[in-house]
């Protein structure tokens, strides 16, 4: 199932300024996403907005919560399921 994520800091949590806490959090969310087995298939950041966006495909949402625990403590992540709409458009007018 394909998921797409948001997730938000703000201005006091955002670890920019510090290298080794931005290494130690967003800098660890990739690998840990692939370690839970979740494919993940981009990754995009909004840095003035403090917005992080990803693609990613997984049967199990609990392991892209896991995923996601080294940017637990910076804000907050939704996680919404999508799906292809092209796909979706054919299953459409086919009735």
């Amino acid at each position: 199932m394909i998921f797409h994520i948001t997730h938000h800091h703000d201005e006091k949590t955002c670890p920019a300024h510090e290298p080794e806490k931005v290494a130690a959090t967003f800098g660890q969310v990739l690998p840990s996403l692939a370690e839970q087995g979740v494919t993940v298939h981009g990754a995009w950041v909004d840095p003035p907005g403090h917005d992080f966006f990803f693609v990613v495909e997984s049967d199990s949402y609990e392991a892209i919560v896991e995923g996601l625990f080294p940017a637990v403590p910076m804000g907050t992540a939704r996680i919404q399921p999508v799906e292809d709409f092209q796909a979706r458009m054919q299953k459409v007018a086919q009735g």
